[in-house]
Formats: structure tokens, C-alpha cells, sequence
């Protein structure tokens, strides 16, 4: 019995499979972005009243998702804070009082004594790592989620 291959139909099938692979993998991306963001806001540390010019929440609530972007299968974003010091939040340093004649200046709950001066010594913050505990933290369920999504893609049920 003789055997024939429609080339162009196979050739179709596979451009069906691409797309849907694709389309597949730009939703994994997108909702990978929203849960790590989600993960974010709750590991995000909330300071209290009084402590910070900054009201408690607004670095949970500045965490912002930018993308996905790209094409092809290949997709791209970013999550993080957009207030100015989410960066130290998250990897430390050391904090530079502005205009501090004398006294005493709180940050970040704890209390630091200064002589005369302006702006005389430094308070060095260690790092909270709150994104990092987010990422660790959303990972197994992405990678869930994209076994299961994948797996639809090449079956056609999605």
C-alpha cells in the first residue's frame, strides 16, 4: 500500500502549532508578570506612620509591571518598584540624612543621634530582598502554569 505526505498540509499544520504555541507562550509571560507583581506587593515591607516621607503601602503599592514585549516566542518584562528607594529597599546601602542640624533622625525605625552639622555621617540599611522572596515565591506556580499551558498549545485545546 503506497504511502504519500502532503508536504504543504504538513507544512500548515505546523504553522498552526507555531501560533499556538506562540500565543501560548505571550499569555504565560503576561500572567507570570502579573503573579510575580502580586508577590511583590505582599513581600513588600510597609514601614510605619511618622517613619519614612513616605506614607506606609507606597512600596507595596508602586510595584508595576512593564511588558511583556517581543514576538516570535520570545517575550520579555519587568516587575518592581517605581518609588525612588525601592532599589535601596531591596539590595541596601547606605542612607545620606539631607539638612540634619542636631539631634536625633529616625529611619526605617531606628533611631541615630547627630552632632552639629549638616548631613554628618551615614546609616547604612541592609537589604530586605522582598523581590527576591517574591520571585522564589511565584516561581513553582509559573512553572506549573506553563507545563499546563504548553501542554494545551500542542494539543489544540486552548
Amino acid at each position: 500500500m503506497p504511502v504519500s505526505i502532503n508536504v504543504a498540509d504538513t507544512i500548515f499544520g505546523f504553522d498552526l502549532l507555531a501560533g499556538r504555541i506562540d500565543r501560548a507562550t505571550r499569555d504565560i509571560a503576561s500572567d507570570a508578570l502579573k503573579l510575580f507583581q502580586l508577590a511583590g506587593m505582599k513581600e513588600a515591607p510597609v514601614g510605619t506612620p511618622g517613619n519614612t516621607t513616605n506614607p506606609p503601602g507606597d512600596l507595596s503599592r508602586s510595584i508595576d509591571v512593564d511588558g511583556p514585549s517581543g514576538g516570535s516566542g520570545v517575550y520579555t518584562g519587568q516587575v518592581g518598584p517605581t518609588t525612588i528607594y525601592g532599589r535601596q529597599r531591596e539590595l541596601g546601602g547606605d542612607i545620606y540624612p539631607k539638612n540634619v542640624l542636631h539631634g536625633t533622625y529616625t529611619k526605617f525605625g531606628t533611631q541615630y543621634s547627630y552632632g552639629p552639622g549638616f548631613g554628618k555621617g551615614y546609616v547604612h540599611q541592609e537589604g530586605d530582598h522582598y523581590m527576591l522572596r517574591a520571585y522564589g515565591a511565584t516561581l513553582p506556580a509559573v512553572k506549573i502554569m506553563a507545563d499546563a499551558r504548553v501542554v494545551a498549545a500542542v494539543a489544540g485545546v486552548n
